[in-house]
């Protein structure tokens, strides 16, 4: 069902101030895509074709943290968060906004995320999976992640390359990181956050997955085991017992994973839409679009709109239900 109320939270912008910065540093693509040409212009024509009524606007992988680089990662910030604010505050019926920061650099991080929230008045803010490496459940980043969760802010998290290089041939054969990477990077984030109990020492985080997820509603099952022996804490026998024993199932960690809300990017098809709704069910699954970095997000968005299995009332909900249960509009 078509709705014209639709809120996309996963909408990138590529200003070309932006990829000018990143040129200086020689990063001219996105997870192994070429940058695509970027105006407000083009996304509320891709607004109106598919029904948006306004996008959450974020910056897409690579990002704004760069190694060894504080300065350069400060500065970058900065400035997209300025811009997505002057956006916001010139559409605002159109557009609201991701903060992105820096994370690897701490302190910088608290410091612009502060900024971003209570001085640019920003939604919320957007996290890559990791870190050189290091994914967002370690104790690297708890003071962040205590600022977070002291706000009750919502954490979009959306993939960027993996830290190791699998199949570099992959890339230069044509298959980019943004076809199929992106995916287990999101599931290898999930992994972690559950291994090192993120969810339960930051439970007033609202967390949106890129996606899908992922691969995490089909692997969810073995996934969810992994709360069972998290680091320096184990399960109490009796609740591992239950469990698995009278429920037949890792509830426990399953419960973790069913709580966050996933997105409908690039997630197409009755395989995968099916597999999300059975696993979160149509409250916990936002809209998102991918666009501008996905060309087909048109055919995505057709093929959610005819999908049989989500009712009217599911529908309302993806579209733009759930976004305002979330953020309290």
């Amino acid at each position: 069902m078509k709705t014209n109320k639709k809120i996309d939270v996963h909408h990138h912008i590529v200003p070309k101030e932006y990829v000018e910065m990143l040129k200086e540093i020689n990063i001219n693509h996105s997870l192994g895509v070429d940058f695509p040409k970027w105006d407000p212009e083009s996304s509320f024509s891709f607004m109106k074709k598919v029904g948006i009524e306004k996008a959450i606007v974020s910056i897409t992988s690579p990002g704004v943290y760069f190694k060894e680089n504080l300065e350069f990662s400060i500065k970058i910030s900065r400035w997209c968060n300025g811009y997505m604010a002057k956006l916001k505050k010139k559409y605002p019926e159109k557009f609201g906004a991701f903060a992105c920061v820096p994370l690897g650099f701490i302190k910088a991080s608290i410091d612009e995320l502060k900024y971003a929230l209570d001085d640019l008045k920003l939604e919320g803010v957007c996290l890559m999976t990791h870190y050189d490496g290091i994914y967002l459940g370690d104790e690297k980043y708890d003071k962040f992640f205590e600022e977070l969760n002291k706000r009750k802010a919502v954490v979009y998290i959306h993939p960027t390359d993996p830290a190791d290089e699998y199949d570099p041939k992959l890339q230069e054969e044509g298959i980019p990181n943004s076809l199929i990477e992106v995916t287990f990077d999101t599931t290898r984030m999930a992994a972690n956050m559950l291994h090192k109990g993120t969810f339960e020492k930051y439970k007033n985080i609202k967390f949106i997955l890129s996606h899908g997820g992922g691969t995490i509603p089909y692997l969810g099952w073995r996934l969810a085991m992994i709360s069972y022996s998290q680091k320096g804490k184990r399960t109490p026998v009796m609740k591992a017992l239950y469990d698995f024993l009278i429920k037949g199932a890792p509830e426990k960690g399953l419960k973790r994973l069913k709580n966050m809300y996933y997105d409908t990017a690039l997630t197409s098809g009755a395989y995968a839409l099916n597999t999300l709704n059975q696993f979160v069910g149509a409250s916990r699954i936002l809209y998102g679009s991918d666009f501008a970095m996905a060309k087909v997000a048109p055919i995505v968005a057709k093929n959610l709109d005819k999908h049989p299995e989500f009712s009217s009332e599911d529908h309302e909900k993806i579209d733009y239900r759930n976004y305002q249960e979330l953020f309290g509009q």
